[in-house]
């Protein structure tokens, strides 16, 4: 074998089993490893789609069709932007969804797979959903100024008080690390609250100057009494060493 090119008789097959080697089976197998980076690729290109204005497309005013939401499990609801109503797909076994969530125009076919029968108020079961999804966290900025627009309505009843007392920071602006800290409400979980209102453009950013929340005095106190102690406390164990 000369140049890639075989001539008989065949006296080396050494010579032969090594060009197998390197320019089918080494390849096919590069041609595999590839294909597979590719597809893994294309199905994790989801993870960096979510931004404010992926949201905002979805609510677009000059959207006048009816769209298909959906992710790897299958349809979650047809929606109608115009009159804010949603369709669910009642046959959903869990009432989240994760980073493969996307939405297109409703076929024939979509509307089949949801029962028109219940429709829901849109902009409620969109920010319970996503409430109810904790990927999508992570399309909230780990601290910030905003403010909501309305109040959001939860089924979740075992965190209803905690999403009613957030609400009643961010409707008059907020800080996000500053209600993490008053309340003692894990960072995590606002991240969590404010995520659901970008995605039902239920928010917006506000400038540090702009009128915020302030605490009721009595939680001022308290944070202050808190602090006199944790500093008395402090203070013993430095002079005696424990």
């Amino acid at each position: 074998m000369k140049n890639n090119t075989l001539f008989f008789p065949l006296e080396d097959s050494n010579a032969l089993n090594q060009w197998v080697d390197i320019n089918l089976i080494h390849h096919s197998e590069q041609l595999s490893s590839t294909e597979e980076l590719l597809e893994f690729t294309n199905d994790n290109n989801h993870l960096h789609e979510f931004d404010e204005n992926y949201f905002k497309t979805l609510f677009s005013e000059d959207n006048h069709e009816k769209l298909h939401l959906f992710d790897d499990q299958g349809t979650l609801a047809v929606i109608d932007i115009t009159h804010n109503i949603a369709w669910p797909n009642l046959d959903r076994l869990e009432f989240k969804t994760d980073l493969s969530f996307k939405y297109d125009f409703a076929s024939i076919i979509d509307l089949t797979k949801v029962s028109r029968k219940h429709p829901v108020i849109l902009q409620d079961w969109l920010w319970n959903l996503f409430w109810n999804s904790p990927a999508f966290a992570s399309i909230s900025p780990t601290d910030g100024h905003f403010k909501i627009f309305s109040w959001p309505k939860p089924m979740d009843n075992t965190q209803r008080k905690l999403i009613f007392q957030m609400s009643a920071c961010f409707i008059q602006g907020a800080k996000m690390s500053k209600i993490s800290e008053q309340y003692d409400i894990p960072l995590s979980l606002v991240q969590k609250f404010i995520a659901a209102n970008i995605t039902t453009q239920n928010i917006k950013k506000i400038n540090l100057w702009d009128k915020h929340y302030s605490p009721p005095s009595e939680i001022i106190e308290k944070t202050e009494e808190q602090s006199f102690v944790k500093n008395f406390l402090g203070k013993l164990r430095r002079k005696f060493g424990f």
